[in-house]
């Protein structure tokens, strides 16, 4: 587009000098000359004029043409793309009837009915809670591609909401299996984060887990029998915090499969992560 424009330029400022193909005029010092008829192609300084507003003429033709070619190519090519973009959709639609039965969703709905009615609604919202956190890690990964992001930048995203640590499954098992009705609350809190319950080396001061009074228990031996007084454990300061971090993670993990916000369902996985990483560091300390 310069290059036409500095043509026109050029054959704008030739053609606005006053000559003509019948007459010519030609200024030396004070004295004005005409040159009419056919005199004007024995003029050396008309003739070089006149040749270069041919050369001139004949550029800009050129490059307009040129540039109507290309757009005539860009045309086709867009109409093409379009034509291959409309095959694609339709041939990806083929594919999803044809394979509509594996899709994620129906492959698991196939496997729950061979499952006992009453678990049925537990290991839907397994599925639930898994396969949104599967769609944020897909959609954090798209966004970073999009932007310009390198794979292993996309794949670091991904894992940071798809990830599931043992912490964090055995939360939302226990936390599904008592909503359902398959296990005691008040039982779940003498489980620690492994989801294993205190060791005692004495049998003696372990605790009777679910009772509801207290207990007494009968230690034998060659001498005599004792009755000895069960008492509640003592929570240790990490015990009670690793218990308050449980709780906050189980609020979380309810509000994450209640929720439909995929914003704040986002910021509910960088919650998760960051007080499961809580409570792995305290229960390594």
């Amino acid at each position: 587009m310069r290059v036409t424009t500095l043509y026109v330029t050029i054959l704008t400022i030739m053609l606005s000098m006053t000559i003509s193909s019948h007459q010519s005029y030609a200024q030396t010092d004070n004295t004005l000359n005409t040159i009419e008829g056919d005199k004007i192609k024995d003029d050396p300084i008309s003739k070089k004029i006149l040749k270069n507003i041919e050369i001139a003429k004949k550029q800009i033709a050129d490059i307009t043409e040129s540039a109507k070619q290309k757009k005539e190519q860009q045309k086709i090519i867009n109409e093409k793309r379009k034509l291959t973009q409309t095959n694609l959709n339709l041939e990806l639609e083929r594919l999803g009837k044809r394979y509509e039965e594996f899709t994620p969703v129906n492959a698991f709905k196939k496997f729950v009915l061979g499952v006992n009615a009453t678990h049925q609604e537990i290991y839907w919202d397994q599925f639930h809670y898994l396969n949104t956190k599967i769609t944020l890690a897909k959609d954090a990964r798209d966004i970073v591609l999009k932007n310009g992001g390198t794979y292993r930048e996309a794949m670091t995203e991904y894992n940071k909401y798809a990830k599931m640590s043992r912490v964090e499954m055995i939360s939302v098992i226990k936390n599904l299996n008592i909503k359902h009705g398959f296990a005691d609350k008040d039982i779940q809190t003498y489980f620690d984060a492994d989801a294993k319950l205190p060791r005692f080396e004495d049998d003696l001061k372990a605790p009777c887990y679910g009772c509801a009074s207290s207990i007494s228990k009968i230690k034998l031996d060659t001498a005599e029998t004792k009755i000895v007084p069960v008492e509640k454990p003592v929570e240790s300061l990490k015990t009670s915090q690793i218990k308050i971090l449980k709780e906050k993670l189980t609020n979380i993990q309810k509000e994450f499969l209640d929720s439909k916000d995929r914003a704040k369902q986002k910021m509910m996985v960088q919650e998760m992560n960051d007080v499961i990483k809580q409570i792995q560091d305290l229960s390594k300390s």
